[in-house]
């Protein structure tokens, strides 16, 4: 069985991070089968970018990223330098999948990472190749609340992603949530939820030793959508109530966030501790006491449920498929954008907090979230298809 992702989303040179739980659970993946994955970068015309490969093999997952060079003419083209982009980025991908199936030979199933725009490659060369390809979903785009929501798309967005969806043998999504919105926008039969992946030799339970302050964990981009600011309100009220804890915030924050903290009085209470990489998001988990997300919008985060697997009850606002991970005997929930409620919440943890086995709730995660677990979840998918094109030729 060979398997080639075509990933739009993938950590690379020019953004470290980018669709690092595309990452995640490819590896997931390549510890059953022999996976290869292809990603081209894809900044925009608005970021200048270099011809570039990058060539990694790692046990049975091999990754081939791309760059191609672009510049763009200024900003009077504008509209001239997108069609350029996206031309550029269609003519070099092609190349790249002709030299990767002179190389490799064909793939026996196509799994794209989020529809745009590595699916339009998928729609051309599933046809070529005759084989079927199956697309994963991992943007919370499709709902209402966020800013670059589906609905303010380009025609060119929406009609591409429409028809990558329905050609698809398959689709699944990292929550139903987010799922059950994109049946009903495109009107599929079902998507298959296979949600993010954690590896559990990094996130596990570990006992700690008494202490007095309750320590809060934030961990995110500590972009707009993610209301930090929101938390920080939310801890001023709190000072009100209770003063025995303190929340690190792990992420790259910006200076107004940084003198949002100072000007609430909080910065004997809340600390900066950076963009942390993956094993230290870990330890940073299995020392805190609980994690809180207030985001505005999202879809299935990956940081939950490390946290779950660290043990870490979990207050977080209820939105995308959150909700699927997080119940009544690990955590709170609250309304999206309210401060009280976040507040109350807080108290409510804090209060009741011996309630929480932390052990069960580390081991429940890692029953529905882990490498073996997920990994098996996609290969059995593949198979399904492999099997369906089998009995139809």
């Amino acid at each position: 069985m060979q398997i080639l992702w075509l990933a739009s989303w993938y950590p690379n040179p020019y953004e470290p991070t980018n669709g690092d739980f595309v990452e995640r659970h490819a590896i997931a993946v390549s510890k059953i089968i022999p996976l290869d994955l292809i990603h081209v970068v894809q900044t925009g015309k608005n970021k200048r970018t270099k011809d570039g490969y990058v060539h990694a093999k790692e046990g049975n997952l091999r990754e081939l990223v791309y760059s191609f060079p672009f510049k763009k003419w200024g900003r009077l083209f504008g509209w001239l330098d997108k069609i350029r982009y996206n031309l550029k980025y269609i003519f070099y991908y092609r190349s790249v999948l002709n030299k990767y199936s002179r190389q490799y030979g064909k793939p026996d199933l196509i799994h794209v990472h989020v529809p745009m725009k590595a699916g339009i490659m998928a729609l051309e060369f599933a046809d070529y190749w005759e084989v079927p390809f199956i697309v994963t979903e991992h943007s919370s785009m499709y709902d209402p609340t966020a800013t670059d929501t589906f609905s303010k798309r380009s025609m060119f967005f929406k009609n591409n992603t429409k028809k990558i969806f329905k050609k698809a043998a398959a689709v699944t999504n990292v929550s139903a949530a987010i799922g059950k919105r994109v049946d009903d926008l495109f009107d599929l039969k079902q998507t298959e939820v296979i949600h993010n992946v954690v590896d559990t030799s990094y996130f596990f339970y570990k006992p700690k030793t008494e202490n007095n302050i309750f320590k809060w964990l934030h961990v995110s981009s500590l972009f707009p959508l993610k209301n930090a600011e929101g938390i920080i309100q939310a801890l001023k009220l709190l000072t009100k109530e209770r003063q025995d804890w303190e929340l690190t915030f792990a992420g790259a924050a910006d200076q107004q966030l940084v003198d949002s903290v100072y000007e609430s009085g909080l910065s004997h209470k809340v600390k900066f501790v950076g963009e942390l990489s993956h094993k230290d998001v870990a330890k940073q988990m299995q020392i805190s006491s609980a994690f809180v997300l207030f985001s505005k919008h999202e879809n299935f985060p990956c940081v939950i449920i490390e946290a779950l697997c660290c043990g870490l009850p979990i207050i977080s606002s209820a939105v995308g498929g959150v909700p699927e991970a997080v119940n009544t005997s690990n955590g709170l929930l609250v309304e999206s954008e309210n401060i009280l409620a976040l507040k109350n919440a807080f108290v409510k943890m804090m209060d009741d907090y011996q309630q929480y086995d932390q052990q069960q709730i580390a081991n429940d995660a890692a029953l529905r979230y882990s490498e073996e677990v997920i990994g098996n979840q996609f290969f059995d998918l593949y198979r399904t298809v492999l099997n369906n094109k089998r009995s139809s030729d």
